[in-house]
């Protein structure tokens, strides 16, 4: 693969752990009402990079 291909394909998956993270974070707050806390944040940060093991995870874990 060439050096723009893996600038593309790192670009969409901080994009896509953008996109995680944020909605954890915000899924996060609806719940609880709380403001925004360190922990909360942490925790989106942490969900947004590693999102492909989330995914997987998920699988390998759902009631079959």
């Amino acid at each position: 693969m060439t050096r723009r291909g893996w600038v593309v394909v790192l670009v969409l998956y901080a994009a896509a752990g953008l996109v995680d993270g944020a909605a954890r974070v915000t899924a996060e707050q609806r719940a609880t009402g709380a403001p925004l806390g360190l922990a909360t944040i942490a925790v989106g940060f942490s969900a947004g990079l590693f999102w492909p093991i989330d995914l997987v995870a998920r699988l390998l874990l759902a009631p079959r």
